[in-house]
């Protein structure tokens, strides 16, 4: 028996003991309906109805909203947010399950800490998803993996749960102060088979890479797996090549748990339509996008009773497309990190097409790009090499117009939010992204 076995039987048999089996039957249930979309839709609906039921019997804030008078759809719940749920915590929180509640708090990206309350199935099923999705590219339960986060600080996890889980913490600050090449040694040395990480921490090794600055890998990933930030296609390439496994975009957070993974297909992120109720609404309005279309995203969660989060708008803007066997993928993810740039005649522009173009080169370690008004735009670089300006102009004037102005500002480094992450685009244009 290997020690993942041992481990994982461990884990089986504390579950049963300790929790009624709950978390085991969590990870089988939703290992079957992701690997059976038909019957996925199936249970959707029927837990669709039930948590929109329960929320509107139990929770005072719902009941409000509704005016007492039930509901028909989805729809006749108001769309909510992180500001939303702080203003009416008390009125959205179920009180009989005061008792018996896992609290998680989420890192502020937008600079304001938030923290959410989960029953203990809905946190079964949170760890759940943590599980089957990387065990659905191959990580299984228990292989040794490490995660590196800007928030291991505030999570105080004590070395012997880490132990017990094979599951090890290290702070993305360790990385800030140069040791790469220590910290590839001590994969190595440990025996981890995955590791997760912010993408900007994927990027400082994707450039010691590609400067020949990396000591050889000699380690065995089973897969790695980025978070938080958009992972570039040169960073997904180099880290892929150095580190001989595939690389999968980890689309999650603290407050609701996997939302979508990437599972090789090369469609996007795999979407957790069997935990959630996915909605992609137009960035101005609260009618449905189109199919493929970017908008808001707004989720219903199934499980949460303590807490009942019923239309949720995260902040993150994706697109999202239905295959015909009835899988459901995020096809682009902008999270918060970023703001949607306009054109000098105001068109929207797809952040992602306005900051792409700068991935190959690799002497440009982070980049930012702050739209002040609709004709001038300021980009920030973290680089010694002052010869990209009129390529930049040229490339941006064809994007956002040939009347678009450009100065640019050069830094040691980016300031980072404080869940870590670097924001990539900023809009300043009044009511445009929350500005």
């Amino acid at each position: 028996m290997t020690g993942r076995e041992e481990k994982y039987n461990a884990f089986v048999k504390d579950d049963l003991a300790n929790n009624k089996g709950r978390l085991v039957n969590c990870i089988e249930e939703l290992d079957y309906l992701i690997a059976h979309p038909d019957v996925c839709e199936i249970f959707s609906r029927h837990y669709l109805n039930e948590i929109l039921t329960y929320a509107s019997t139990f929770s005072e804030f719902y009941r409000q909203c509704l005016r007492g008078g039930g509901y028909k759809i989805l729809q006749d719940f108001p769309v909510i947010n992180k500001e939303t749920m702080k203003q009416n915590w008390e009125a959205i929180a179920v009180p009989q399950y005061d008792s018996e509640i896992t609290t998680k708090y989420t890192s502020g990206s937008t600079g304001t800490p938030f923290k959410m309350v989960l029953d203990r199935y809905k946190h079964c099923r949170w760890i759940a998803g943590q599980k089957v999705f990387r065990a659905n590219v191959g990580a299984m339960s228990h292989e040794k993996t490490l995660f590196i986060s800007e928030t291991i600080r505030d999570k105080f996890i004590p070395p012997e749960r880490m132990e017990r889980d094979n599951v090890y913490y290290m702070d993305c600050r360790y990385l800030d102060r140069g040791a790469v090449n220590e910290f590839i040694h001590y994969l190595i040395d440990n025996g981890f088979r995955s590791m997760t990480a912010l993408a900007s921490v994927l990027d400082r090794i994707a450039h010691l890479y590609a400067e020949g600055k990396l000591c050889e890998w000699t380690g065995d990933f089973l897969a790695i797996f980025s978070v938080s930030e958009t992972l570039k296609d040169t960073t997904r390439k180099l880290i892929s090549e150095y580190f001989r496994c595939p690389v999968y975009v980890f689309y999650a957070n603290e407050e609701n748990g996997v939302l979508g993974v990437e599972d090789g297909s090369g469609l996007g992120c795999r979407a957790n339509t069997a935990d959630f109720s996915f909605e992609v609404l137009k960035m101005d309005s609260d009618e449905p996008a189109d199919e493929g279309e970017m908008g808001r995203l707004v989720i219903t969660d199934y499980f949460n009773k303590a807490f009942p989060v019923i239309r949720y708008e995260n902040g993150d803007i994706v697109s999202m497309k239905r295959m015909q066997d009835g899988r459901v993928y995020f096809t682009q993810i902008a999270g918060r990190k970023v703001d949607m740039l306009y054109t000098t005649d105001g068109r929207m522009v797809h952040y992602f097409n306005g900051i792409s173009f700068l991935e190959p080169y690799m002497d440009i370690k982070q980049f930012q790009l702050i739209q002040e008004d609709y004709h001038n735009f300021t980009w920030v670089l973290n680089t010694k090499n002052t010869g990209y300006e009129q390529m930049i102009a040229d490339y941006c004037r064809g994007l956002f117009g040939q009347d678009s102005n450009y100065r640019f500002e050069y830094v040691d480094e980016i300031p980072k939010l404080r869940s870590g992450k670097t924001r990539m685009t900023v809009c300043k244009i009044p009511g445009k992204n929350g500005h």
